[in-house]
């Protein structure tokens, strides 16, 4: 049995998550204090805090692709998802397999782009470090798997449990130390090349949408309404970019790959990273129209905002189990449900409760757009494109709908259309058929698709 590797993976994660709400905690006294050499010292605390925070995450990652590499399957995480047939390069890809690792791929990119945000911009480090941070804490707790033995709560689900632990296999019982000769491997359906770049790309787009969230939310708390969309606009356009093509990966893994005979119709687990990428290139449009005219500078915090919240929103559909019965391709529920409904809530209703008791204060401008002029066809052309992911967006909910109202004690049947394809063409604003595995829903071989 190799328990060293895990427990030094199960450090780590610890490590990783107190690294995350000590760096918050000083990045958010260094962003109020007014003394330079506290502020100075609490800005140095939190980069010590992120650097460490950093480590961590890197020694999870290590810990967990040896225990891979090395077919340790006495862990959960390699025999669930590899086995001793598969090449070096579809080994690694097992690494974001499962939730734990794709919650750990994110949480990576997160440090990889907190450590450059603390090299590039000195002036917003602090309060836009403060809710990065924030947003890894709240990672860090998915992974954590732990269980608080008053109250029977269980945080995070992690990636070094042992098989044993579990499996409820009655050779366990037998034979405590049992470890299987093999794997149960990849999904025929994921052994594929696509697996190896498809999930990294989309995850770095997700994980980009934090940085213009962040400084949005910093302008809005230091009052530098106007300041903040000079430095999130190219993170903005990096994060477009970036998403839209994990998105069209997929998209061709789907169709021409997996020979679909074309991408899986309006299934609600691609729909769900189609939405926030819309609403991501509204925003960009709001963005350049204000840069460039002073205008939309209200449109810009509402879509800026809208896009990490619909990202978290996105991975609550994809990860809670709500989507079982609609997709075919979701994750299982771990029993994170609730975790994740309190990760989207805490940043929707802190950027809500920002924005709404600023609004008065943030600029606006005097004039009307002429309907001629380019600043007003600019704002059509981003309400479209936010109409266009109401539209998918409603109908993509109705199971989380359905829930809610059998939670108040009613009876909610709606579903999906059942010709989804004729349902969305027959209306002006269609966008197109969405692409196929994105928003990890290529990670459902527990399912057997």
């Amino acid at each position: 049995m190799h328990y060293f590797i895990g427990n030094l993976g199960h450090f780590f994660v610890i490590t990783s998550f107190v690294a995350a709400i000590a760096t918050a905690f000083s990045y958010f006294k260094a962003t109020t204090s007014s003394d330079l050499l506290n502020k100075n010292g609490w800005l140095v605390n939190g980069r010590a805090g992120f650097y460490l925070h950093a480590f961590a995450v890197l020694g999870i990652v290590i810990s967990l692709f040896l225990i891979i590499y090395n077919h340790y399957f006495e862990y959960h995480y390699a025999y669930s998802y590899s086995d001793k047939k598969l090449p070096a390069h579809y080994l690694f890809s097992t690494f974001w397999n499962g939730q734990e690792g794709s919650f750990l791929l994110w949480m990576f990119w997160h440090a990889v782009l907190g450590i450059v945000l603390i090299h590039t911009n000195k002036f917003w480090e602090a309060p836009v470090m403060t809710v990065f941070a924030a947003v890894q804490a709240f990672l860090a707790s998915m992974i954590l798997g732990v269980v608080l033995p008053v109250i029977d709560f269980k945080i995070g689900s992690s990636p070094f449990i042992l098989l044993r632990d579990a499996l409820p296999d009655p050779i366990f019982t037998v034979q405590p130390d049992f470890i299987p000769a093999d794997g149960q491997g990849l999904n025929p359906l994921l052994q594929n090349y696509w697996m190896v770049i498809h999930p990294p790309t989309l995850f770095l787009g997700f994980a980009a949408t934090l940085v213009p969230f962040s400084f949005c939310l910093a302008g809005l708390w230091l009052k530098k309404y106007r300041e903040w969309v000079r430095p999130a606009l190219p993170w903005s356009l990096v994060a477009g970019a970036v998403l839209g093509l994990g998105i069209l990966m997929g998209g061709y893994w789907a169709y021409e790959t997996l020979n679909f005979g074309g991408y899986w119709n309006w299934d609600p687990v691609e729909n769900a990273v189609y939405v926030p990428w819309l609403v991501l290139i509204a925003s960009i449009h709001t963005m350049i129209t204000y840069k460039n005219s002073e205008t939309a500078l209200k449109a810009s915090i509402i879509l800026v905002i809208s896009v990490f919240i619909l990202i978290l929103y996105s991975t609550f559909l994809t990860r809670s189990g709500v989507l079982g019965d609609a997709s075919v391709h979701s994750f299982t529920d771990l029993g994170l449900s609730g975790q994740l409904l309190l990760y989207m809530f805490f940043f929707l209703v802190v950027a809500v409760a920002l924005a709404a008791v600023r609004w008065k204060e943030i600029p606006s401008s005097e004039k009307e757009s002429s309907l001629y002029s380019r600043e007003f066809w600019i704002f059509v052309g981003a309400s479209v494109l936010c109409l266009m992911g109401f539209q998918v967006l409603v109908p993509t909910s109705f199971p989380v709908l359905n829930k809610v109202v059998q939670f108040f004690g009613g009876v909610s049947n709606l579903a999906p259309p059942a010709d989804q394809v004729g349902f969305y063409s027959r209306f002006p604003l269609q966008p197109g058929h969405p692409v196929a595995c994105a928003g990890g829903g290529y990670h459902n071989s527990r399912k057997g698709v």
